[in-house]
């Protein structure tokens, strides 16, 4: 089976991260599925952006968690990469699971949480998910291995993985321990003969974040599950070839 091709925060190397318009972008460059990142509003909804903070990628300041999803919609998500793009928006988990829930797309959510918050962005993000359903799989990733082991209790049939920068000790007896499918992992950090024993144990590998060609033809050769990249097209070019 051929490595899929995960377009990390979309289609990032050319549009703004975590908006529609790099979604639409990297599902039109022909991405297997689309890496996300999710944060709570002062309001308890979801919004997908990466940081904690609005000042980095929107033409906001402060903390996400402290605005309600209304107040984030005032704010460009867009106009910092290019002025053409100011219309952009954070876009709400809501919004993007009703745009992908008839595409042949797997989403990867990753949860974005103070250890405080755990809890209450694994049950609002269940709740969406029953009440939106996706074609494809939804793999759920996270630094925070006890809120992964928190919705496999609370859902078993929802896939899970855990996000680290290298091995842990003893990956795939960790990864079995709280029932967790996949790895995502700092792709330098790991050989690929690490990557071949860790699939050999039925870990699904998705390497972060590969761009240049060399480590992408590794990743390749080394059988990957798939690859969490900022551009999906260069990815499915060398892939496809």
């Amino acid at each position: 089976m051929k490595t899929a091709v995960f377009a990390h925060r979309g289609y990032s190397s050319k549009y703004p991260e975590n908006t529609m318009l790099a979604f639409r972008k990297a599902v039109e460059a022909g991405a297997e599925g689309i890496e996300l990142d999710i944060q709570l509003t002062q309001d308890r909804e979801l919004a997908v952006i990466h940081d904690s903070t609005l000042d980095r990628t929107t033409d906001g300041s402060g903390l996400v968690r402290e605005k309600t999803l209304k107040e984030l919609n005032r704010y460009s998500a867009g106009s910092l990469v290019n002025p053409l793009y100011r219309e952009e928006k954070v876009p709400s988990l809501e919004e993007v699971l009703r745009w992908a829930q008839k595409k042949e797309l797997t989403l990867n959510i990753e949860l974005k949480h103070d250890p405080e918050d755990r809890e209450i962005i694994a049950e609002e993000l269940l709740r969406l998910l029953q009440v939106l359903p996706q074609k494809n799989s939804t793999i759920v990733s996270s630094f925070d291995h006890e809120a992964l082991a928190y919705i496999k209790e609370s859902e078993e049939h929802i896939v899970t993985a855990a996000l680290s920068l290298g091995l842990l000790i003893d990956t795939a007896a960790y990864l079995k321990k709280y029932n967790i499918e996949g790895f995502h992992y700092y792709y330098p950090m790991l050989s690929s003969k690490d990557v071949k024993k860790l699939l050999h144990h039925g870990v699904k590998m998705r390497p972060f974040t590969v761009n240049d060609a060399e480590s992408l033809k590794e990743c390749y050769q080394s059988g990957c599950t798939a690859v969490i990249t900022d551009d999906p097209h260069r990815a499915l070019i060398l892939r496809n070839r």
